[in-house]
């Protein structure tokens, strides 16, 4: 099997161990001795109604959509990428000027996470890095990045304000690599915007990965063809 079949399946293996969970629905109702009390709606208005501080949720929520991804996979949280889209590993990035802690004036944005993880993390037998404790566990990375300014007039619900960045994460392993920092945490939005060439808008996420999983995946076969390549499945 090559690596290309290898990764698809063990993928998909670890896609439908994280989406066994029930999904509640909004009518889902909580009781007391049989009796309905309030319903599982009434906790998400509660809890979820204000969108202003879940720009990350949001985000991750958008590329999801974007991609025709119905059930989210990183729902403990412990998820070493947040979905995947065929076959691959797509991790989802977010930042932004205007902060729900800081109400009264525009802030610089803040860098992206880029940080990797334990080889083992994401559960699979598949190692693709053998000769490295740490990784970056998925293909694709997502950046997004809400551009409202406005202070007074922000709407977490007009897609309008967002630019997504497509990079493959080999890409991303060269930029660390070639400032001797394999482990680099975070990353710039301006290095992102270098590495990415150019912004999509919503309608436009979809067709900018399907073009990047190409370059992915002649990546890994170049990578892992026994041309020097570090590919295990020990």
């Amino acid at each position: 099997m090559g690596i290309l079949e290898e990764l698809t399946e063990m993928v998909e293996s670890q896609r439908k161990k994280n989406t066994q969970y029930k999904a509640y629905e909004a009518n889902d109702q909580f009781v007391y001795h049989d009796n309905p009390e309030f319903s599982v709606q009434d906790y998400w208005h509660f809890m979820y109604s204000q969108l202003g501080g879940q720009s990350p949720q949001i985000a991750e929520f958008l590329v999801a959509r974007a991609l025709g991804v119905e059930k989210a996979e990183n729902v403990d949280y412990w998820s070493a990428y947040d979905m995947s889209y065929r076959g691959r590993r797509i991790e989802v990035k977010e930042t932004e000027y205007i902060h729900p802690w800081n109400k009264k004036r525009v802030s610089q944005v803040r860098n992206f996470s880029i940080a990797p993880s334990n080889n083992e993390y994401w559960g699979s037998g598949l190692n693709l890095y053998p000769d490295k404790k740490l990784a970056r566990q998925s293909d694709v990375y997502v950046f997004c990045l809400n551009t409202n300014q406005d202070l007074q007039n922000r709407d977490p619900l007009n897609l309008e304000h967002w630019k997504f960045y497509i990079v493959p994460t080999f890409l991303i392993d060269q930029y660390a690599d070639k400032r001797k920092n394999p482990n680099q945490k975070s990353i710039s939005l301006s290095a992102v915007k270098r590495l990415a060439g150019s912004s999509v808008s919503f309608p436009e996420i979809r067709s900018r990965v399907d073009k990047t999983l190409v370059t992915v995946n002649q990546h890994l076969e170049a990578t892992f063809s026994g041309e020097g390549g570090s590919y295990s499945d020990d």
